[in-house]
């Protein structure tokens, strides 16, 4: 019987730049637009609400909308929502200074999961649940099957191998020690893409599996509408 706990960090500081150079696109970040009647964060709640071995979560936000995410989640019965914690310059600053917060065992798990990714289905964090017991270090991803180039001033400088490439999903999952002792030993920086890489820079292994096809990240108007057929049809 796994006697561990898992806590998860949301990552809601980004303010959707990229989505928002559309000029038909609201100037509200993409994680609090609407998405099938709820907002798109709203929908990554309620699956880590369900999932039973998750005891706490912990979202990374600007402080203008901790009021809005509050009362999301006290109308929403997320229970297991112990924490709003403001966001930093960067999305690495962001997780980090929710990490901080956290209360945990060295053995149990730390999810990390981007707000802006609400189609993770429950049947899919149930089997990446289990494989982060498992593992410890696992992170989710698909590979890619599109050739891919190198390009400089529009000219195409080398032909990549893509047998070794995948593109990567969240959430992502480590140990609490782990991801304690690779903060440690970053110190000052911060110039780390994602956890996994921090993870790396600090000398241990991760572990990739089979994402999943629809788990989206919203970047732009495009997606959304992508999700709203998919999630709609689910």
């Amino acid at each position: 019987m796994i006697s561990r706990n898992i806590h998860v960090i949301i990552t809601a500081a980004g303010t959707g730049s990229r989505f928002n150079k559309s000029k038909k696109s609201s100037a509200k970040p993409k994680q609090y637009l609407n998405l099938l009647g709820m907002p798109v964060i709203l929908h990554s709640l309620l699956k880590f609400q369900k999932l039973s071995p998750v005891k706490s979560i912990f979202i990374s936000a600007e402080n203008k909308y901790f009021n809005q995410l509050h009362t999301m989640a006290e109308k929403n019965k997320i229970t297991k929502l112990k924490a709003l914690v403001e966001g930093g310059a960067t999305r690495f600053e962001s997780v980090r200074n929710a990490f901080y917060e956290l209360n945990c065992s060295d053995d149990d798990i730390v999810f990390i999961h981007d707000a802006a990714r609400p189609n993770i289905t429950p049947k899919g964090l149930k089997e990446f649940t289990e494989l982060s017991f498992k593992y410890g270090e696992v992170i989710p991803g698909i590979k890619v099957s599109e050739t891919v180039k190198r390009v400089k001033n529009s000219i195409i400088t080398e032909t990549i191998p893509r047998d070794d490439l995948w593109l990567i999903q969240t959430p992502q999952a480590f140990r609490y020690n782990i991801l304690s002792s690779a903060y440690i030993l970053a110190g000052k920086r911060t110039d780390f893409t994602d956890e996994a890489s921090l993870v790396e820079y600090a000398g241990c292994k991760v572990r990739i599996v089979e994402g999943f096809e629809n788990n989206i990240k919203i970047t732009n108007e495009a997606d959304l509408k992508t999700l709203k057929k998919l999630m709609s049809n689910e």
